[in-house]
C-alpha cells in the first residue's frame, strides 16, 4: 500500500469537502446544537460538565456522519470514475483510506470547534490556579483528554460505517439513508438492553456505543472500549474494500 497515493487521495477529497457549502452549513448546526445544549446543562444543573457534550455530539453525527460520507463512493460509482481510478495504480483499500481520512479530519474540524467550552470551564471553574496574569481553573485534563479520545473513536465508528453504506450503492440519498437507520439503531440498542434479560441484555447494552462513551467521559480508558471502537472502525472498513472488491465479479 502507498501512503502517498492515500494522501493525495484525502487531499482531493478534502479540496471537495472544502468548497462545499454542505460543510459549513453542518458545521454551523454542529456548534449551534452543542453550544445550546451545553448551555442548557449549565443553567439547570448549575455545574460544567463536558460528558454532555459528547452525548449530544453522538446524536448529531448520527445524522451528520452519513452526511459527511454519503457522497464518497455512491458518487464514483454513480458517474463510473470509480472504474478509471481502480483500474490505474490506486488499489481499493488505498482509495477507501484516503476518503475515510478526508471524512476523519472533517469530524476533527468540527469536533474542535466544542474547544471553547473548555476554555468557557477554565475561566468559570471555583478551583483556580495563576497563570501568568489570568486565574484560570484546574480542570483535570487526563479526564478531558480520554473523553475527547473516546468521542473522536466513536464517531470515527459512525464515519466508517457511512462509508460503508456509500460503498454499496449508487445512490447518495440511499447511502444516507441506511447509513442513519443503521446508526440509530445502533445508538438505542443499549435502552433494549434495558429491557431485557441477562444475558441478552448485558449484551445489547455493550454493543451500543453509550456505555463505552461513559467510560471514557469519566477518563477511564479501558482495553474492551478500546477493542469496541477500533472495531466499531476497523469492520465497516473491511466490509467497505470487500463491497468495492466485489465489483470484479460482476
Amino acid at each position: 500500500m502507498s501512503f502517498n497515493t492515500v494522501w493525495t487521495i484525502t487531499r482531493k477529497e478534502l479540496k471537495i469537502y472544502f468548497s462545499s457549502p454542505l460543510f459549513y452549513v453542518m458545521t454551523a448546526l454542529f456548534v449551534l446544537f452543542t453550544g445550546f445544549i451545553f448551555a442548557l446543562n449549565v443553567v439547570q444543573s448549575q455545574s460544567l460538565s463536558l460528558a454532555t457534550t459528547s452525548f449530544i455530539t453522538q446524536y448529531i453525527m448520527v445524522l451528520f456522519a452519513p452526511l459527511i460520507t454519503m457522497r464518497l463512493l455512491s458518487e464514483e460509482k454513480q458517474t463510473g470514475t470509480i472504474e478509471l481510478m481502480l483500474t490505474g495504480p490506486v488499489r481499493d483499500v488505498e482509495l477507501i483510506l484516503g476518503k475515510y481520512l478526508a471524512a476523519l479530519v472533517m469530524f476533527a474540524v468540527m469536533l474542535s470547534t466544542t474547544l471553547i467550552q473548555v476554555v468557557i470551564s477554565l475561566f468559570t471553574l471555583t478551583d483556580k490556579h495563576q497563570f501568568l496574569f489570568l486565574s484560570i481553573g484546574n480542570p483535570d485534563w487526563a479526564t478531558i483528554a480520554v473523553g475527547y479520545l473516546g468521542s473522536f473513536l466513536i464517531i470515527a465508528g459512525f464515519l466508517a460505517i457511512g462509508m460503508f453504506t456509500s460503498s454499496v450503492t449508487q445512490s447518495q440519498i440511499i447511502a444516507a439513508v441506511v447509513g442513519i437507520v443503521v446508526l440509530t439503531v445502533l445508538t438505542v440498542i443499549d435502552f433494549a438492553g434495558s429491557i431485557a434479560q441477562p444475558p441478552i441484555s448485558d449484551l445489547l447494552t455493550q454493543l451500543g456505543p453509550r456505555t463505552h462513551d461513559a467510560n471514557f467521559t469519566k477518563g477511564t480508558l479501558g482495553l474492551f472500549d478500546v477493542v469496541y471502537t477500533l472495531s466499531l472502525i476497523g469492520v465497516p472498513l473491511y466490509l467497505s474494500v470487500v463491497a468495492l472488491g466485489a465489483r470484479k465479479w460482476h
